[in-house]
């Protein structure tokens, strides 16, 4: 009875010191998943860090403590804010981002690892950012023209702001960047405005287009005119020359013939058509007794 006991108490002893043993290997042993990086703490100082995956050892609790971080990235979306652009109209901004711990040892030391602390970080630097980038700029530049530069500028000034906690923002962007109700129908306004405005610009330099080519198209009309009619003077002053020559030769070659000439000139010029004359033959500008 007695050898009966001290096998029993022999048994518990020796399980107890297994289960002993079996519990201090399962705390030296631990595993990193591909996504992961751990840091290993010795009684809160930080001891090394892990950033391959696999089976890892380490000293057993209480004399290590291993912490995880999950290193995929994570969607964060922000509040809602209400913002003033450069020319004071208000606008109704929310944004997302897409962020990841890259070291596990700054964010247990820095925040102990505390992720509602991290997204409070995170908020309150691309919130700050976001207004003052906005803030500076205007409706149009943030809405189109220069939307994907304002967003990578407040990506680099918030990184910046989080590179003490080791969290990083790989991507953000507005979810909306709209007007509020009541400052819609002023907005509009002021676009029709400036549409109105600038299609009367375009329709002024327009017209001042028209009136330089018409101005011009009248000069090279006048000035084809005017070589023109100094050509045809100068044809007719030739032409002219040209008669009074053969004229002039003709009365030198024949007086008589010429004179008769002059006469029926004179007739052509002096009576009316169809009047009848009957001429004696001595003197043609003898009119008919």
């Amino acid at each position: 009875m007695k050898k009966i006991f001290v096998n029993t108490k022999s048994n518990w002893i020796a399980t107890i010191i297994v289960v002993f043993v079996f519990i201090i290997v399962s705390s030296m042993l631990f595993t990193v998943k591909e996504y992961e990086k751990a840091a290993a703490f010795q009684f809160g100082k930080y001891a090394r860090e892990y950033n391959t995956s696999g089976l890892k050892i380490k000293a057993p609790w209480p004399f290590e403590t291993v912490y995880k971080v999950d290193t995929r990235l994570q969607l964060h979306s922000a509040r809602e804010m209400t913002i003033q652009e450069k020319t004071k109209k208000k606008l109704l901004i929310d944004y997302f981002t897409l962020y990841r711990i890259e070291r596990p040892k700054t964010f247990f030391t820095k925040i102990g690892g505390n992720m509602e602390k991290a997204i409070h970080r995170l908020d309150d630097n691309t919130g700050s950012d976001v207004a003052a980038i906005i803030g500076e700029s205007s409706f149009d530049d943030i809405v189109t023209n220069k939307r994907q530069l304002l967003l990578d500028t407040i990506q680099k000034m918030s990184n910046r702001g989080l590179e003490d906690i080791d969290l990083k923002i790989y991507f953000m962007s507005f979810n909306r960047v709209e007007l509020p109700d009541e400052n819609k129908a002023a907005v509009f306004r002021d676009m029709i405005n400036d549409r109105n405005k600038i299609s009367s610009q375009y329709r002024s330099e327009g017209q001042m287009v028209y009136d330089s080519i018409t101005s011009n198209a009248d000069f090279l009309v006048a000035d084809i005119i005017a070589k023109a009619n100094r050509m045809a003077d100068s044809i007719r002053g030739r032409a002219d020359q040209e008669r009074i020559a053969i004229l002039n030769k003709g009365y030198a070659q024949s007086a008589p013939l010429f004179r008769i000439y002059n006469e029926i000139e004179t007739y052509k010029k002096a009576y009316t058509k169809n009047t009848e004359w009957v001429l004696d033959g001595k003197s043609l500008l003898s009119p008919p007794k």
